[in-house]
């Protein structure tokens, strides 16, 4: 490899290629580490949690305020009321109104019981000389209280309310205009209540909502955390399966415990998809084997002829020639068979429509009889259409006629049939067990011969590559005939049954799953 001028300032790197940054020291600079899903999920469950309860607690604490205010709104009223019904009423309760004021505000000052945080006085031409006893946080006479009372204006006969900041806390206010019959006087009512204290309380409730808050979003984000990290266990497993995962190991797998979630359902999808890698390297590697194995023999013999011919013996190299041209073409053969069995692991291997059976079975037996001289036979007991390649199963029934001559006598009966066999039937278990995907029926195109037969602990093998009886003798072949069978039949999600008995023949019979309407 050669290096230009440009190539050899930039290491060999494209010129267009960004090169990585450097810190101060030299080393390269990493990229920043991002936060895990989990992390990101438990980031927003914590995020939502904080927002809704921040919700919750705000509006919760905005209506306690107000219904704090108006509590105590509804108690200073209902104590203007009862002083106004109490002068309507009169000092003999006969309904002859109050004609003094100093003698209303004594009859309702000692009638009334104030509470802790509420005080009340009376006041006249600008004196308050008539309080409520007892010992309270406030001062009802407190000049700061003597002050606003002043400076509020109330209406003649009205009342109004006002908050005053005062002595440490924050007092509510109501203060009445007192008229009386026959009393001139400026007379006022004055109610007051400690409304500090009570949203002292409201605030206090509000923290302990904060701190409870903080406790159950601790508790949420640590449950959430080993939640999470449960339910993401096979994203991790997945990630450390991704970077474990080569064409040397593809062996590692993701557990999976609730398959039923979206993360369960892509860890199964993850080992369905190493299952089908898995499938197609072994797949690879065996057509490797297989063909470095078959190859080897042939291309031996044509290299040993190719090395003794004599060319100057006409007669050698004619032999020579035969010799070689025929070990070319059964590699051919076998190239063609390896190749077959390569591409029926592919999507595009099995093509089907709806084909005709009895059409089916007709052109078969078109395509077989020129294979040798035996006596043919057909028996198509099947009518009507099934879904299937028609390619592939003429394919199949022609390997299986080929066997049939091969390893038959000249002139003994070779029989092909077709028949429908219901999905319920004891012999549709059979093929269920091979293979077969269940159906509500199959067709079955079975081709019988009266052949060698296959000795009974041999019969599995057969369907393997390169498998071949012991009793074959020096027939030719590659032994791959049978597997380019099963894998047709197994494109049809069918199975192929075989029955045989040594030295009376074989039988062998390609189910395939067809739907009800066919």
């Amino acid at each position: 490899m050669v290096l230009t001028a440009d190539d050899e300032e930039t290491g060999g790197r494209h010129r267009d290629e960004p090169r990585p940054e450097a810190s101060e020291d030299g080393r390269r600079s990493r990229p920043p580490r991002t936060l895990s899903v989990r992390q990101r999920l438990l980031a927003m469950i914590v995020a939502v949690m904080t927002v809704g309860l921040t919700l919750t607690g705000v509006i919760s604490y905005g209506l306690a305020y107000r219904a704090v205010h108006e509590r105590v709104d509804d108690e200073l009223t209902q104590e203007v009321s009862e002083l106004r019904k109490l002068a309507q009423a009169g000092p003999l309760q006969d309904g002859q109104p109050y004609t003094d004021a100093e003698e209303l505000f004594f009859a309702f000052l000692t009638s009334t019981v104030a509470s802790q945080d509420e005080a009340m006085a009376g006041i006249v031409d600008g004196t308050m000389g008539y309080l409520t006893g007892g010992d309270r946080s406030f001062e009802i006479d407190h000049p700061d209280v003597q002050r606003a009372v002043a400076e509020l204006p109330v209406p003649d006969g009205r009342a109004v309310a006002t908050e005053l900041r005062t002595q440490g806390t924050v007092l509510r206010l109501m203060v009445t205009d007192v008229q009386l019959p026959g009393d001139d006087r400026d007379t006022k009512f004055v109610v007051a209540l400690d409304l500090g204290s009570q949203v002292v309380e409201v605030r206090n409730r509000a923290l302990t909502y904060v701190g409870l808050s903080v406790l159950v979003l601790a508790a949420v984000a640590a449950f959430s955390h080993l939640l999470l990290g449960r339910l993401l266990r096979p994203l991790t497993e997945l990630r450390e399966a991704t970077a474990l995962t080569s064409t040397d190991d593809l062996s590692r797998r993701v557990e999976v415990d609730a398959p039923d979630n979206e993360v369960g359902e892509l860890a199964v999808h993850f080992n369905s998809m190493l299952d089908r890698i898995e499938a197609g390297v072994r797949e690879q590697r065996q057509f490797l084997d297989d063909a470095a194995h078959e190859l080897r023999t042939p291309l031996t013999i044509v290299r040993g002829n190719a090395e003794l011919l004599r060319a100057d013996d006409p007669a050698d190299v004619e032999s020579s020639r035969a010799l070689i041209l025929d070990e070319v073409d059964r590699m051919q053969r076998l190239v063609d068979d390896l190749l077959m069995l390569a591409r029926s692991q592919r999507p595009d291997f099995y093509q089907p429509a709806r084909t005709d059976v009895t059409e089916l079975a007709l052109e078969a037996m078109e395509r077989i009889t020129s294979l040798g001289h035996r006596a043919w036979r057909l028996h198509a007991g099947a009518e009507g259409t099934a879904e299937l390649d028609r390619q592939r199963i003429l394919q199949a029934i022609v390997q299986l006629a080929a066997n049939a001559v091969k390893f038959s006598d000249r002139g003994s009966a070779v029989e092909l049939s077709t028949t429908w066999v219901a999905g319920d039937a004891p012999e549709a278990a059979r093929a269920v067990e091979a293979g077969a995907d269940p159906a509500p029926r199959y067709l079955v195109l079975a081709l019988a011969d009266k052949g060698i037969g296959i000795p009974e602990g041999q019969r599995g093998r057969i369907f393997d590559r390169f498998g071949r009886a012991d009793n074959i003798g020096t027939a030719e072949g590659s032994g791959l005939g049978l597997p380019i069978v099963k894998a047709i039949a197994d494109s049809h999600a069918g199975a192929v049954l075989l029955d045989s008995e040594e030295g009376e023949g074989s039988t062998f019979a390609l189910w395939i799953p067809v739907a009800e309407d066919a």
